[in-house]
């Protein structure tokens, strides 16, 4: 399942019945009631609750022995606080028997029930899904929300990317005659592409620098909704910096080119 030890011992043969009790948490339990010192060695019990609300009786202490990786059972958003204990001293009515392979999951069903009856042939093996459809089933829900979020998000970053070429545009295009005048004294076209590229680059880092800023105060609102990316993820700004950045050197890029190619004397008089 990818629940990684953190600390202590995962769960062997020794932990059997008649052993001490012994239990694993995740790091939401230390977080919660070890926040200042390690949980190891420490017991704590288990209150088993009914459906009438009254108590069907507290566990024997166990003492924990390691400290596993969070998981996420039923939000995606937030980890749960998980409470582990041997099967062999906790026993349960129902079990659920995850199995990785690299082979198509369903095409191994017939082998996985060959040996769960071959270790008991009154032992039912039901609900066969493979982790796919059980995500699908759980979160399906908001794929369509989600899917809204891509769409309004791209068209944010195509709106902003046409605004900054038609802003760049018009203000090189406007230059036309101080450009003319630049390679009527000399200038060559090298030098005036040059100089429109690194003025237009300024106004971009200098805007994108803003917009950053701005991201990283509203990003932190976001991140409670959106699940696998933080407030400060590097990969998300750098992505949206660099096509923003691209956007705007075309934008400088093509109508100085345009306008270096104009004949300097037809441009003077023509202002």
């Amino acid at each position: 399942m990818g629940t990684n030890l953190v600390a202590g011992r995962l769960f062997s043969n020794r932990d059997n019945e008649g052993a001490p009790p012994v239990a694993l948490i995740s790091e939401t339990v230390v977080r919660r009631y070890w926040p200042h010192t390690s949980p190891l060695g420490s017991y704590l019990t288990i209150q088993a609750q009914v459906y009438s609300g009254k108590s069907s009786g507290v566990s024997r202490p166990l003492e924990i022995v390691g400290v596993v990786k969070d998981v996420r059972n039923d939000s995606l958003w937030r980890p749960e606080s998980t409470i582990y204990a041997p099967f062999a001293q906790r026993p349960s009515a129902g079990v659920f028997l995850a199995i990785r392979t690299a082979m198509p999951p369903m095409s191994i069903v017939p082998g996985v029930r060959d040996a769960v009856l071959a270790l008991d042939k009154e032992q039912p093996v039901n609900r066969i899904r493979p982790m796919s459809e059980i995500v699908a089933e759980t979160y399906g829900a908001l794929r369509f929300p989600m899917a809204l979020l891509w769409i309004f998000s791209a068209l944010a970053l195509a709106l902003s990317a046409t605004g900054i070429f038609g802003v760049m545009s018009y203000t090189v295009s406007r230059r036309t005659q101080e450009m003319a005048i630049r390679m009527a004294l000399g200038a060559g076209h090298r030098d005036v592409l040059r100089l429109v590229l690194r003025e237009g680059l300024a106004v971009t880092l200098c805007g994108v620098a803003l917009g950053l800023a701005g991201a990283l105060a509203l990003s932190r609102v976001m991140a409670g909704y959106v699940y696998g990316v933080t407030s400060t993820d590097p990969l998300t700004f750098a992505a949206a910096s660099l096509v923003l950045i691209v956007v705007a050197l075309l934008a400088s890029y093509l109508p100085a080119r345009r306008a270096a190619k104009v004949d300097p004397i037809v441009a003077l008089r023509y202002e």
